[in-house]
C-alpha cells in the first residue's frame, strides 16, 4: 500500500473526510423513502415517539422500538424538530452511519498504531489501511437496510454506540481513565437501544487481551474495574426485554427449538457472507426462509460457516488478531443468529451492519500483508480498492433508488422471494393505499384495486396462517364494487378461521348494512355477540344499526352494553345521550 507518514497531518484529515464525502454521496438519494412496513406501527402510529421523555407512553404491542428507551428518545427528537416528514429521520439514519465510519477509522487507524502491531511499514500505512476499510464499509450496498429502512435506526445507533465503546476502550488503555467512563456511558446507551451491544463488554475485554496487554489474566489485573462496570449495563437488557413485550416475537415458545434454530442460521450466515462479497441480490424480507428441522437442510454453505467459526475460536490462541475478528463477527451475529428463534425473522439484512466491517478488515488487512514487499502490487491494490468502493457506492445509490418508493421495494421483494407471503401482503396494502389517491372508481384507482387483489388473493391461497388477508381481500372486492365478491370472502373465511367468527360476521354485518340489507346485517351482529359476548364491535355497530331504523331503544340498550365493555369508548358515549335525546322527544 501507500506509505504515507504519521507527521502528515494533512493526510491524517484528508482519509476521513474521504470516507465522509464517498458515504454522503452514495446515500445523497436516501431522503425521500417513504415510511414502510416497520416504520408504520414503530413510528407514524406509536405515541412512544410523540414525547421527548422515552418512559411516558409504555409499550402496548411489540414494536422494533419497544423497551428500547434510547432508540425511542433518538426518534421523538425526530418527530419534535419535523413531526412527520421523512426528511429528517434519513438525514439522521445517514449521520449516524457515517459517524460510525468515522469510529471504524479510529479504530482500526489506532490499532495499526498500537505496540504489539506496529512496525514501520504497517504504522505508515495505517491510515491508508483504516481510510480504505472505512470507506469500504461505508459505500457497501449490505448496510442501505440499516439506513435508508428508517427503523432499522435501532442497528445503526446500536452500532454507534459499539463502536464508541470500543474506541473510547482503546484510548483508555493508553489514556486518561475519562475514556473508561465515556465507554461505561455509551455502553450503556447502546443496550438501551438494541440487545447486540451485549457483545460489546466481552470485545472490549478481548481487545485488550489482544492488542495491548498479550493476556486475558493481566487485562482483568489492570482494569478489571472497567470490565465489571461495563458488565454491569447487561441489566439494561433485562428491562428491554422485560418492557419491549419480545416474548411474541423473541424467546424459546414459539414453536421452534433452539436447534432448529442454529442449524437455520448456518444456512442464514452463508447467504450474509455471500451478499458480503456480491451484494446485488438483496432483499427487503425473509418471512418464507425455511426452517432447518434436520441436518441434511443444512447446505454445503452452512456446513463451511460452521467450520469457519471453528477455525476463528483456534486462532483466538493461535492468531489471535484473526481470532478477534471472527469474535467481532460472530459475538455480534450471535443474539440473533444463535439458539435464540426469532418469530418470522431468521434472517434479516440489517444485522450484517456491523459484522461486515470484520469481513472486510479481514479482506483489507490480508491484501495488505500479501503485498506489503512489492511496490507495485501495493498500488495496484489501493486501485482496486477504490475500484471496488466505486462499484460498492453504484449499489447502493441504486439500492436506495428502490427504497424510494413503497411499490417499488415491494416488488422487488416479491420478485427475489416469491412465496414471501408477508411481501405480496405488504404489497397489496401499498397498491390498496394507491387506490386511495385517486377519486372513486376511476381508471386509476380500480387498476390499483386489481393490483392489491391480486396480491391478496395469491396470499389467501399461498397462505392460510395471514388470516388478516381476509379482510383486505374482502375491503378490496368492496371498493371496486363487487360486494357479492365481498360477503363470499367473509363467508368462506368462517369456516377456515372459526377463532375470527366475531370479527368475520361484524365485517360481513357491515357489509350487508352499508347495502341496506338490514335483517342479514342484524342477524350478523347477534351471531357476534354469541360468539364474543365482550367484544365491542358488535354491540356497537348494532346500535347503529337500530338508531339508523329509529329504534332508539334498542340501540340505546346496546351503547350502553358497549360501554359496560368498554366505559372510555367516546363515540358510544355520544352516541347513547343522542338516541336517548331522539327517544325523550318520540311520543
Amino acid at each position: 500500500m501507500t506509505e504515507i507518514s504519521r507527521s502528515n497531518s494533512r493526510g491524517r484529515w484528508l482519509a476521513p473526510m474521504l470516507v465522509l464525502f464517498a458515504g454522503a454521496i452514495a446515500y445523497s438519494n436516501s431522503f425521500q423513502g417513504p415510511f414502510i412496513f416497520d416504520d408504520n406501527l414503530a413510528i407514524v402510529d406509536n405515541p412512544q415517539v410523540r414525547s421527548l421523555d422515552p418512559f411516558r407512553f409504555p409499550s402496548t404491542i411489540a414494536t422494533t422500538i419497544s423497551g428500547r428507551p434510547i432508540l425511542i428518545f433518538s426518534f421523538a427528537v425526530n418527530y419534535a424538530i419535523a413531526g412527520l416528514h421523512r426528511e429528517i429521520y434519513h438525514i439522521t439514519n445517514l449521520l449516524i452511519h457515517l459517524a460510525c465510519a468515522l469510529f471504524l477509522y479510529g479504530i482500526v487507524r489506532q490499532t495499526l498504531l498500537s505496540p504489539k502491531v506496529s512496525d514501520k511499514q504497517s504504522a505508515s500505512n495505517a491510515p491508508i489501511l483504516a481510510a480504505l476499510i472505512a470507506l469500504l464499509w461505508v459505500v457497501h450496498p449490505l448496510t442501505t437496510q440499516s439506513v435508508t429502512f428508517i427503523v432499522q435506526r435501532a442497528e445503526s445507533l446500536a452500532g454507534l454506540f459499539l463502536l464508541a465503546t470500543l474506541y473510547c476502550t482503546i484510548r483508555l488503555t493508553g489514556g486518561s481513565r475519562w475514556w473508561g467512563v465515556l465507554a461505561v456511558i455509551t455502553c450503556a446507551c447502546g443496550m438501551a437501544t438494541k440487545e447486540i451491544v451485549a457483545a460489546a463488554p466481552i470485545l472490549a475485554l478481548l481487545y485488550d487481551r489482544t492488542f495491548v496487554t498479550g493476556s486475558l489474566k493481566d487485562a482483568l489485573a489492570r482494569r478489571w474495574k472497567f470490565y465489571l462496570a461495563l458488565a454491569a449495563t447487561w441489566l439494561l437488557i433485562l428491562y428491554s426485554l422485560h418492557t419491549g413485550l419480545r416474548g411474541t416475537m423473541v424467546g424459546f415458545n414459539l414453536g421452534i427449538s433452539p436447534l432448529d434454530y442454529a442449524r437455520t442460521e448456518l444456512n442464514v450466515i452463508a447467504r450474509y457472507l455471500r451478499l458480503a462479497f456480491c451484494p446485488t441480490d438483496l432483499t427487503l424480507d425473509y418471512a418464507d426462509w425455511p426452517v432447518a428441522v434436520h441436518w441434511s437442510d443444512v447446505s454445503w454453505e452452512g456446513w463451511l460457516v460452521l467450520a469457519v467459526a471453528i477455525f476463528f475460536a483456534f486462532c483466538l490462541y493461535w492468531r489471535p488478531w484473526l481470532g478477534f475478528l471472527g469474535a467481532w463477527f460472530f459475538l455480534i451475529l450471535a443474539p440473533t443468529s444463535s439458539v435464540l428463534p426469532i418469530k418470522q425473522e431468521a434472517a434479516a439484512e440489517q444485522r450484517m451492519y456491523l459484522p461486515l466491517a470484520a469481513v472486510i478488515c479481514l479482506v483489507v488487512i490480508s491484501l495488505s500483508i500479501l503485498v506489503q514487499h512489492r511496490r507495485i502490487l501495493r498500488q495496484l491494490s489501493v486501485l482496486a480498492a477504490c475500484t471496488a468502493a466505486i462499484a460498492l457506492g453504484s449499489l447502493t445509490f441504486a439500492r436506495n433508488q428502490q427504497y424510494s418508493d413503497a411499490v417499488t421495494i415491494w416488488t422487488d421483494t416479491v420478485a427475489k422471494r416469491p412465496n414471501d407471503s408477508r411481501a405480496r401482503y405488504n404489497l397489496g396494502q401499498v397498491w390498496a393505499k394507491i387506490s386511495f389517491s385517486y377519486p372513486a372508481n376511476s381508471p386509476e384507482a380500480q387498476a390499483a384495486e386489481r393490483n392489491a387483489q391480486q396480491q391478496f388473493q395469491i396470499v389467501h391461497e399461498m397462505d392460510a396462517s395471514v388470516s388478516g388477508v381476509v379482510f383486505a381481500l374482502g375491503e378490496s372486492y368492496e371498493r371496486s364494487g363487487d360486494s357479492a365478491a365481498a360477503e363470499d370472502v367473509y363467508t368462506k373465511a368462517l369456516l377456515q378461521y372459526p377463532g375470527l367468527a366475531s370479527d368475520l360476521l361484524v365485517q360481513r354485518g357491515n357489509l350487508r348494512a352499508r347495502r341496506q340489507d338490514w335483517t342479514d346485517a342484524k342477524a350478523d351482529y347477534l351471531a357476534a355477540i354469541a360468539s364474543t359476548p365482550t367484544d365491542i364491535e358488535p354491540h356497537y355497530f348494532l346500535g347503529i344499526l337500530y338508531q339508523q331504523l329509529s329504534d332508539w331503544k334498542n340501540a340505546a340498550d346496546q351503547f350502553s352494553q358497549t360501554l359496560a365493555i368498554n366505559p372510555a369508548y367516546k363515540d358510544a358515549a355520544a352516541r347513547l345521550q343522542a338516541v336517548r335525546h331522539f327517544a325523550g322527544k318520540t311520543p
